[in-house]
């Protein structure tokens, strides 16, 4: 550990801590504080220790169990000096983070009958040594995380109370304490996942730990890539431009590049080589920023900044929304967005949209009676006013909006009946009522499927471990669609440590990079949903895209499916009005088939493709209509 000395004028703060620490290392320090000055009866320390991540799993502080991680303890340098340590909870408008035990973030270091000049006390957090029982205690550690471009450090604070009076000053006591990356484990590889035959493209390598943190510097010239076209087994000859693999193919069909490496764990990338298809582009359009309310008071520095640099430069995402939550429109800024945050998450949108590199979309996430929706903005948010007060639910969207290019998607999980604060907003599992869904617009046409945050919301037989545990009776988008409801899919990941693209991305049909050409692929349900792998699969009826509606004319509907998947696919199912009408096991990573349906058509009928691969992850597309 280093020693860092600060020097004021009530008193010499000593800091003993690691300013560089490799992820999930362990974490201690200690601070001594010499009075410099008598500090009066029931003055006090504050620590600020910064979170690790949005809603950890375990206390950041506690005094309470000499034995566990995380304890805190100040004594006086002599007998009789009396000091005393609580703990406080960060403040927030929401009660239910102050639930969570990783809100205990404020230690509070007393002295009862104060401290006469010269006295000293020491504070020690953490490490596995305790006085008398030196080793027997569980190590603290550090956050997994060291995610961000420009280095993941944690700020703590530190302020003083000299007078008893709760009249805090702030002092700069602490260093930044730099989180590095493990050792590398893994090799991701990105790429165009639609190429046109001698159409050069880039292939992305990242190198990551076992925690999934980039490691920016990793000198990646030793890699060697192998591409190559899964039909006919050829191999193609890479070349390197200006430091970057680039690629060409000379024939059309279904590749694989992957890394010839001996060491280090390769996630493959795969890509069609088409020129008859759309381009498919990848994004992530369920994520937030500290720029919510509830993510800012327990932040691990989720900027608006930071997520979209983890998009570009990490995720290598071509879209993205940062979709800020909120209850209401107001002033009340501790739980809602107001204009000044509404203006704010529009700049930073416009900020880092670029063209060819980079869509990005402003967005909200509403808190409405049903449950949570996101709105999506095709636009500038210049072109967008703020909302009226009275705006407390979706429907009053579409109402505020009329006439502008906008989507709502809604996100489907346990909760509903939302007002208008969070601790009012939630009936878990039981506020779930369809009479608040039967209004239509031409603005919902997508729904979410997935998000890595809560879970699978296709149906209520699936299986899925995550937060939501099961689905709400008749909150699943099968029942949706068999309600009449016409939605594509997507899938994001729902983060709240900046990080987007880390778990479900949506994939979306469209002729080029831009605002106007995804929002409009969006709108016509021309999208994929992937649980993380890229797969691709292209899915038609004769010769009907999905996301189509087509007047039925009862002909035989030849069913033709396209997939290619960086792993093992286990099967592609083909769902008819929300059962398995047709399985087809597979062993191989890539299935180019036509399948017939010749049953008379008795009702209004959908189809989609599920795909489920070998190592649990899923992909869906959006649906084909066939009406009576």
């Amino acid at each position: 550990m280093k020693e860092y000395k600060t020097n004021t004028e009530d008193g010499i703060f000593v800091v003993s801590i690691c300013d560089e620490l490799v992820v999930n290392d362990e974490l201690e320090w200690q601070l001594q504080f010499i009075a410099n000055k008598k500090i009066e009866t029931n003055g006090s320390i504050k620590i600020l220790v910064p979170a690790y991540q949005h809603q950890r799993s375990e206390e950041y502080l506690q005094t309470y169990d000499y034995w566990k991680p995380n304890y805190i303890y100040a004594v006086g340098e002599d007998d009789d000096i009396e000091v005393n340590v609580r703990i406080d909870k960060v403040p927030s408008a929401f009660s239910h983070i102050k639930d969570w035990v990783d809100s205990n973030r404020i230690a509070i270091v007393t002295f009862p009958n104060g401290l006469e000049k010269g006295e000293k006390i020491n504070i020690k957090f953490g490490g596995i040594d305790r006085p008398w029982l030196e080793g027997e205690c569980s190590p603290s550690r550090v956050s997994q995380f060291a995610y961000k471009i420009g280095g993941t450090y944690l700020e703590y604070e530190v302020y003083i109370d000299t007078d008893g009076n709760n009249n805090y000053k702030k002092v700069d006591a602490f260093p930044k304490v730099k989180i590095v990356p493990d050792k590398a484990e893994k090799i991701i590889i990105t790429t165009n996942s639609v190429v046109r035959v001698e159409e050069k493209f880039i292939i992305n390598i990242n190198v990551v730990d076992r925690f999934n943190n980039p490691i920016i510097d990793y000198n990646t010239n030793s890699i060697k890539l192998n591409l190559i076209n899964l039909e006919t087994k050829e191999n193609v000859v890479l070349v390197e431009e200006n430091e970057a693999f680039v690629a060409s193919v000379k024939k059309e069909g279904f590749y694989e590049i992957t890394a010839i490496d001996e060491e280090l764990y390769v996630e493959k990338a795969v890509f069609v080589c088409d020129c008859s298809m759309e381009k498919l582009y990848w994004g992530d359009i369920h994520n937030h920023s500290n720029l919510t309310a509830n993510i800012r008071d327990n932040d691990c520095g989720a900027s608006p900044k930071q997520g979209y640099l983890y998009a570009k430069e990490v995720s290598c995402l071509d879209y993205i929304c940062l979709s800020e939550q909120t209850f209401l429109f107001n002033e009340d800024a501790s739980v809602n967005i107001n204009k000044k945050t509404w203006e704010k998450l529009g700049k930073e949108a416009d900020k880092y949209y670029k063209k060819d590199e980079l869509v990005t979309f402003p967005g909200v996430e509403l808190h409405s009676k049903r449950g949570d929706t996101i709105v999506l903005f095709r636009d500038s948010l210049d072109n967008y006013s703020y909302p009226s007060e009275d705006v407390t639910d979706i429907q009053d969207i579409w109402s505020y909006y009329k006439g502008k290019n906008f989507l709502t998607i809604p996100h489907f999980h346990r909760y509903c009946e939302g007002r208008p604060k969070k601790d009012q907003q939630e009936k878990k599992y039981s506020g779930f009522e369809y009479s608040n869904w039967e209004e239509n617009s031409e603005q919902e046409v997508i729904c979410e499927v997935f998000s890595s945050q809560w879970g699978r919301f296709e149906n209520e037989n699936h299986p899925m471990i995550l937060k939501a545990r099961a689905n709400v009776k008749g909150n699943t988008v099968v029942d949706f669609l068999n309600n009449g409801k016409k939605w594509g899919i997507t899938a994001s990941s729902d983060g709240h440590d900046g990080k987007p693209g880390y778990g479900g991305i949506t994939g979306v049909y469209a002729s080029e990079k831009t605002r106007e050409s995804i929002f409009n692929a969006l709108s016509n349900r021309k999208t994929i949903a992937s649980t993380h792998p890229r797969l691709i699969i292209k899915f038609d009826i004769n010769g009907y895209d999905m996301g189509s509606t087509i007047e039925n004319n009862n002909e035989v509907r030849n069913i033709n499916i396209k997939v290619v998947a960086p792993d093992k696919i286990k099967k592609v199912e083909i769902i008819k009005n929300g059962e398995v009408f047709i399985k087809s096991d597979s062993s191989d990573n890539y299935i180019n088939k036509t399948f017939i349906d010749d049953k008379e058509i008795e009702s209004n009928t959908y189809y989609y493709i599920r795909v489920i691969l070998e190592n649990g992850h899923i992909g869906w597309t959006s649906p084909i209509w066939f009406n009576k």
